[in-house]
């Protein structure tokens, strides 16, 4: 890197800078989730996933108990 390109890199862009306007624009911050709300999220997630799973292994367990199984064409009643 010659000293001239270092010049220019360590001088600050006023174009990456908060706030800055491109054509009278105005550019925001990204937005994100943060603090509370994004353990509320996480929780509801979370609690989706384990509602999901017990409803599953309760229908398996509600099948096996109540032996639904097929029926072949040989066990039916003559």
């Amino acid at each position: 890197m010659t000293q001239e390109q270092y010049i220019l890199a360590a001088q600050p862009n006023p174009l990456h800078q908060r706030g800055a306007s491109v054509c009278g624009a105005p550019v925001y911050p990204a937005v994100g989730i943060y603090g509370w709300r994004k353990r509320c999220l996480y929780f509801f997630i979370l609690l989706l996933l384990v509602t999901m799973i017990v409803n599953l292994a309760l229908t398996i367990w509600i099948l096996k108990v109540m032996n639904f199984t097929p029926l072949s064409v040989n066990n039916s009643p003559s």
